[in-house]
């Protein structure tokens, strides 16, 4: 569970739960709640006041890591080999399997798999088995340390947001020694397939502990025409993740400009909007995919978060 949910959730917690709750014990709420902002709940259904997605019932109370077991066959991997990634859910503490599992953006397993270096980037689905467990056939690049995420919502629970860690057959460095040391680009203005994508942070300098956006501005390639034909991809007008630079603390946002699940009533461009809690200053990487004219495209800023000192000088 990312920082951020686990802070909006604790405070829900101190306000709704009235009565002592036995140690490792979850307070029995049940509540209708965005999957996208957990701090957005409601004793009934309907859709978020932020961005119009349909609430799920659940316990968005509950601030509880499930477990998450990964196995790959062969166990040892090498890269540029394929192999076989297993992913099994279990409930906290009872360590039953979870078999149930909402659709968020078109899916119900959301899987990052990036490079410790940060140079390599794929968003990926996993497919359900009769046992419940995810599996996914994926080849690494090259050899080296990566990070896996996975992003699910457990039906009746919170979601979810766990990361795991794998490393190739072959690497011999140092993992703590070789952690990325990314630069911030210098301009946030990079050609994504047939688009121009350029990026402005709110606030311009983003400071840790609060949230921030980047609003990027989409012009076609060749015209330099506004571009206001995207594609809907998984639900959404694009996907970015954001990744510090150190692999912990990471964030999976959506536009805002979506509304009422109908994408005929937003623009598809030229602005799209992601919102994201960096809850620590440092380097950050994000990565945006977007859909246009059947092609999907990544594009990659690398920016700074500081510290509200920092900031204010």
């Amino acid at each position: 569970m990312t920082p951020l949910i686990r802070s909006v959730i604790a405070a829900i917690v101190a306000c709704v739960v009235m009565t002592a709750q036995p140690i490792g014990q979850v307070a029995p709420v049940v509540a209708w709640f965005c999957p996208m902002h957990p701090d957005v709940t409601s004793a009934e259904g309907g859709k978020c006041r932020k961005c119009d997605m349909a609430l799920i019932a659940g316990n968005p109370f509950d601030t509880r890591d499930y477990q998450l077991t990964l196995t790959t066959e062969p166990g040892a991997v090498t890269a540029g080999v394929p192999f076989k990634l297993r992913l099994r859910v279990e409930q906290p503490e009872s360590r039953e399997p979870v078999k149930e599992f909402e659709v968020v953006h078109d899916k119900q397993y959301h899987l990052f798999v990036i490079s410790q270096d940060l140079g390599e980037f794929q968003h990926l689905h996993p497919e359900r088995q009769a046992d419940g467990t995810w599996t996914l056939d994926l080849t690494l690049p090259k050899p080296g340390y990566y990070r896996i995420l996975s992003d699910f919502l457990p039906r009746g629970g919170a979601p979810q947001f766990l990361g795991r860690t794998l490393v190739t057959k072959g690497f011999a460095g140092d993992i703590g020694s070789q952690t990325a040391r990314v630069e911030p680009d210098a301009v946030l203005k990079k050609t994504a397939g047939s688009m121009v994508a350029e990026v402005q942070l709110e606030p311009a300098r983003l400071i840790a502990g609060q949230y921030g956006h980047l609003e990027f501005t989409l012009t076609d390639a060749k015209t330099g025409a506004p571009v206001t034909d995207l594609q809907p991809y998984l639900g959404a007008f694009g996907h970015t993740l954001i990744l510090s630079e150190d692999l912990v603390d990471a964030v999976h946002s959506h536009p805002s400009e979506w509304r009422d699940g109908d994408p005929s009533r937003s623009s598809g461009g030229p602005k799209v909007t992601f919102e994201g809690y960096m809850p620590r200053p440092g380097r950050y990487r994000s990565w945006t995919q977007l859909l246009r004219n059947g092609e999907l495209t990544t594009v990659s800023f690398t920016f700074t978060v500081l510290t509200l000192e920092e900031a204010s000088r």
